[in-house]
C-alpha cells in the first residue's frame, strides 16, 4: 500500500467494527470511538486506537466514518 490514511470510525457496532478492523489490518491508522467504550475496546487488538471521545477520534483524521444508529445520534455526536 502506498497511501496510509488516518481514519476515524465513530460507532463500532457490527458494521463500524468490521470497517475499522479491515482498515487497521490494511495498514491505515485507525481511531475508534463508541458511546459504549466496551464495544470499541476489542478493536485495539487489531491496532486501532480507542479514543476517549469523538473530538479526540476525529482530530487530524483524513477520513471520518460515522456508523451511528440514526440521524439524531449523529447530530448528538457532532455537537
Amino acid at each position: 500500500m502506498t497511501d496510509q490514511l488516518t481514519v476515524s470510525v465513530l460507532g463500532t457496532g457490527i458494521m463500524g467494527a468490521a470497517m475499522a478492523r479491515n482498515l487497521a489490518r490494511a495498514g491505515h491508522t485507525v481511531r475508534v470511538w463508541n458511546r459504549s467504550r466496551d464495544k470499541a475496546e476489542p478493536l485495539a487488538a487489531d491496532g486501532a486506537h480507542v479514543a476517549g471521545g469523538p473530538e479526540e477520534a476525529v482530530r487530524g483524521a483524513d477520513v471520518v466514518l460515522t456508523m451511528l444508529y440514526d440521524g439524531p445520534a449523529a447530530l448528538d455526536v457532532m455537537r
